[in-house]
């Protein structure tokens, strides 16, 4: 295959993988959005239970009711272990979105691979005003598809919760959002990238 067809065919394979990750993303973002929601929720039912445990029913009005506590204690467990597993839910979204990418990046660099000595060096590293360079945007790739996973199981972790840590189940929503601090620049990396590669993936659709 002559340099310019191998070029052409390693930059369809970018154009297709970037598609996939601007999906994925849209499906990142929603699935953060709803655990965001689900970690507070969880936090102020850990508050409430903790409360329930400190209150001696028999010393307050509400005495006369006898198994009022239990029945109060277990609902507010059911509703934690609910909420709990909605946040596996969005965990599998996370898992799916990781999964995804990191089968697409994996898939773009065995086309480069694959052709990288007929591709050549010059070829790999040439810029223009319509594309990056093709070094370029599979470094960005690499670096999109670790993001996604540190990201991931680092969520995963903090997500391994007992359910008699109440303390620290209260304090989820604070570290929950530190991390997404933390990893702010990398998320923008996502975006930018996209951004960095519009009119490229433009010029390549033109090209199929």
């Amino acid at each position: 295959m002559p340099e310019a067809a191998t070029l052409v065919s390693v930059q369809q394979s970018l154009r297709r993988c970037f598609d996939v990750i601007e999906k994925q993303h849209e499906e990142w973002k929603l699935a953060i959005t709803e655990c965001d929601s689900l970690v507070v929720t969880l936090s102020n039912l850990a508050e409430q239970l903790q409360a329930c445990n400190k209150v001696t029913f028999e010393k307050t009005p509400l005495n006369v009711f006898s198994d009022l506590q239990d029945r109060l204690y277990f609902k507010l467990e059911a509703a934690m272990d609910l909420t709990l597993e909605k946040l596996n839910d969005k965990m599998c979204t996370l898992q799916k979105v990781r999964d995804a990418v990191s089968h697409q990046v994996g898939s773009v660099l065995y086309v480069y691979e694959t052709n990288v000595e007929k591709l050549g060096v010059d070829a790999s590293l040439k810029r223009s005003p319509l594309s990056p360079s093709v070094a370029d945007m599979l470094e960005w790739l690499q670096d999109i598809e670790k993001y996604y996973r540190n990201q991931y199981i680092k969520r995963k972790l903090m997500l391994q919760l007992k359910p008699n840590r109440l303390s620290e189940i209260q304090n989820l929503p604070r570290v929950w959002g530190e991390l997404e601090d933390k990893s702010s620049a990398k998320k923008q990396l996502v975006q930018d990238t996209l951004l960095n590669v519009s009119l490229f993936r433009e010029a390549v659709c033109e090209k199929d």
